[in-house]
């Protein structure tokens, strides 16, 4: 697929439309950026920041959500079991903040969002609005779907790096534009989420990434929820029930188990010595 010929539309609130260029890593680009990048986040559906809502794709999703916890952190302590302390950059709410402190660890997030810094608050997290808030150090820093949002993915990867105490682990979950359902909905598909998602990886964006910053890559793990998740929201906005999701899901997932292309992967990092 050439992505320069795609004009993709801010399917999810403004309408706005942008493209996709290249940039020196290889990485797609939204292009433009807008300079009131935050207003496009301040609108009621964002899910990301509105765990409360009570309607059943929500429900869903927060149990989906609770599963996935689990799954991150026994990743995190399948290489290492001395974990102390957690730091979850980009933590929404905090939820999993709270969910790995529940488990005995120490646990910080960042958020920058200042409405879901707010209820992070509010929920008794201990939350910081950047990183040069912190001056300790950290055995595991995960990122679940945020490096696609940062203003520069090179710069905060250095930065959090230079967080983690020595071989510490890297934990960056993120949408993956190779996948079948990327592919089949092309400028409808939900994953490109512009102009929120700044940046779009693939899987040898990620590799590529790793060996820049010195970074061992020690495991890739399919996040299969995503593409039902995905899928359903791609099916709304082509005006159609979100049920018809379901069924190109389970294909997006089908068709991964052979091209290894799944719609969002979870890649653990180690730092080098």
């Amino acid at each position: 697929m050439d992505y320069s010929k795609l004009t993709i539309k801010d399917e999810a609130f403004t309408k706005d439309k942008f493209n996709l260029i290249v940039d020196d890593s290889g990485v797609l680009k939204t292009d433009p950026r807008p300079n009131n990048l935050a207003d496009y986040y301040n609108f009621g559906d964002y899910i990301s920041h509105q765990s409360d809502k009570k309607t059943l794709l929500h429900s869903v999703y927060n149990l989906v959500k609770l599963r996935m916890f689990k799954i991150k952190l026994d990743l995190i302590k399948e290489y290492e079991n001395e974990i102390e302390k957690v730091l979850d950059f980009g933590c929404g709410t905090g939820d999993f903040v709270k969910y790995v402190e529940s488990k005995n660890i120490k646990a910080e997030g960042i958020e920058p969002n200042p409405i879901a810094f707010k209820k992070a608050e509010i929920n008794k997290v201990r939350v910081h609005k950047n990183l040069k808030e912190i001056e300790s150090k950290f055995d595991a820093i995960t990122l679940f779907h945020v490096l696609e949002h940062v203003d520069d993915y090179n710069k905060t990867l250095e930065d959090l790096i230079s967080k983690l105490n020595s071989n510490g682990l890297l934990l960056i979950a993120v949408p993956n534009y190779k996948s079948y359902d990327a592919n089949y909905y092309k400028e409808k598909w939900a994953g490109w989420d512009v102009p929120r998602h700044l940046w779009h990886f693939n899987r040898k964006n990620i590799k590529v990434l790793a060996e820049k910053h010195n970074l061992e890559l020690i495991k890739i793990k399919p996040m299969p929820f995503d593409a039902f998740y995905i899928s359903m929201i791609s099916e709304a906005y082509n005006g159609n029930s979100k049920a018809k999701g379901i069924w190109r899901g389970l294909i997006s997932n089908v068709s991964a188990l052979k091209s290894k292309e799944y719609s969002s992967n979870l890649f653990l990092l180690q730092k080098r010595a």
